[in-house]
C-alpha cells in the first residue's frame, strides 16, 4: 500500500507541475462555469481547491486498485442511471439456461418500443449523425458499460466514408461471453440500430467464438427529427429477419423449429405408432394426476389436447370442446382421446360439441 498515513491534511505543501496553456484555459474555465452554479461548493471556490480535490480523489481510486488505465473506461451518470433502471444483476449460468428457448423469438415492441427509442435518444442527443468523433464518444461510454457489467467481452464500430458522402456505412462486431445472451444481444443491438435508422445488410457471425459483425448502411431516419415510430419499427424487424429467419431455424436444434410450427393450429401433433402415443401421453397424464389437485384433472387433460391442437375448448367452466381433427380421418386420436377421458368423467355429445360430466373423484 501507498496511503498518505498520519501526515497532515493541512494544506501547507507545495507542488509545482507544468502544464499546458491549452489544459490550464481548460482547467479554469470548468472551475469558473462551476463555481457560478454551485458557489457553495468549496470544491470550486479556488483552482487550488479544485487540484487539490481532484488529486486526493484520484489517488483515493489508485489505492482501491484501479490503474490508470482505467480512466479510459469510464461510464457517464446518466448512462449508468439510465441502464441500472432497466437492468439486474443475477446468476449468469442460470438465465443464461433460461434464454436458450429465446432464441428465435421476435422481441415484444409493444414492451420495448419506449426503451429503444430511449436508446436512441442516448447514442444520438445533441449529436449531429455526421459528426463521428462524437459518436464514437458515445459508442465508448455504451461499450464501456457492456464490458464493465460482463454484457460483452469487446464491441467496436468503424466508420466507412468515402468523400463528402451523407450516407456513410458501418462495421459493427460484438464478442460476447455466454452463448446464449450473446445472441439475445445480437438480437437487441439489431433493434437499436434500426430504431437508430442504420440498416444492417449483412451479418457475420460464429457460435464458436461468441462473435457478431454487422455490415450496416445509413438511412434517412439517421437524420429525420420526428419520430417516423412506423418506419423504424419496419427496420427494426427487417433487420431482425437476418437473424430470425427458418433457414437459421432449420440449420438448429430441433424444438426450435417445433417452438415456431406449434404456434399454428393448422398443424397438429401426431404419432407415428400406437405405442408412442400411448407412452407420451399416459407420461403427460401420469404427472397431471400426481401434481394436479384432483377435480382439475379433466380440465388439464382437455389443455393438453388444445395444445395438441386435437381439439378446441369452447368452455373451461362446462368443460366442453369441439374435436379440432377429421373424426373420419383422424378416428383412432379421438378413440384414444375419449377412452382417457372417459376414466375421469362421462362423455356426452351434442351437434359436434363434448361435455365432460360427473367427474369421478376416485
Amino acid at each position: 500500500m501507498t496511503s498518505k498515513k498520519f501526515l497532515s491534511n493541512k494544506r501547507t505543501a507545495q507542488q509545482t507541475i507544468s502544464i499546458s496553456p491549452a489544459l490550464k484555459e481548460w482547467i479554469e474555465r470548468y472551475v469558473n462555469v462551476n463555481r457560478k452554479k454551485n458557489p457553495k461548493d468549496s470544491r470550486f471556490s479556488s483552482i487550488s481547491s479544485f487540484y487539490n480535490n481532484i488529486m486526493e480523489k484520484n489517488m483515493e481510486i489508485l489505492e482501491h486498485g484501479k490503474t490508470l488505465d482505467d480512466f479510459q473506461r469510464f461510464v457517464d451518470s446518466g448512462t449508468r442511471n439510465f441502464f441500472d433502471r432497466i437492468t439486474f444483476r443475477g446468476v449468469i449460468p442460470f438465465h443464461e439456461d433460461m434464454v436458450r428457448t429465446h432464441r428465435y423469438t421476435h422481441l415484444n415492441f409493444k414492451r420495448l418500443t419506449s426503451f429503444l427509442f430511449a436508446v436512441k435518444n442516448i447514442y444520438l442527443e445533441g449529436v449531429e449523425p455526421n459528426d463521428y468523433n462524437k459518436l464514437m464518444e458515445k459508442f465508448q461510454i455504451m461499450k464501456n458499460f457492456f464490458i464493465e457489467n460482463n454484457i460483452a467481452k469487446e464491441t467496436r464500430i468503424e466508420f466507412i466514408t468515402k468523400g463528402d458522402s451523407r450516407y456513410p456505412k458501418a462495421i459493427f462486431e460484438f464478442i460476447g461471453n455466454y452463448k446464449n445472451l450473446f445472441w439475445e444481444n445480437c438480437k437487441l443491438n439489431a433493434a437499436v440500430f434500426g430504431i437508430i435508422g442504420a440498416k444492417i445488410t449483412e451479418v457475420i457471425y460464429s457460435d464458436k467464438d461468441l462473435y457478431c459483425r454487422f455490415n450496416l448502411d445509413s438511412t434517412d431516419l439517421i437524420f429525420r427529427k420526428d419520430l417516423a415510430k412506423k418506419e423504424r419499427i419496419k427496420l427494426v424487424n427487417d433487420n431482425m429477419s437476418l437473424l430470425i429467419n427458418y433457414r437459421q431455424i432449420i440449420n438448429d436444434k430441433d424444438f426450435y423449429l417445433w417452438m415456431k410450427l406449434a404456434e399454428d393450429k393448422g398443424i397438429y401433433i401426431n404419432f407415428n405408432n400406437i405405442d408412442t402415443q400411448k407412452r407420451w401421453l399416459e407420461l403427460i397424464s401420469d404427472e397431471i394426476k400426481e401434481f394436479g389437485e384432483t377435480t382439475d384433472i379433466a380440465l388439464d387433460l382437455l389443455k393438453l389436447f388444445e395444445k395438441l391442437h386435437w381439439i378446441d375448448i369452447e368452455s373451461e367452466k362446462d368443460l366442453s370442446f369441439r374435436f379440432r381433427l377429421s373424426e373420419e380421418k383422424n378416428h383412432e386420436e379421438l378413440q384414444f382421446l375419449v377412452n382417457l377421458l372417459s376414466e375421469y368423467s362421462k362423455i356426452t355429445q351434442l351437434n359436434g360439441i363434448y361435455n365432460l360430466e360427473e367427474i369421478i373423484t376416485s
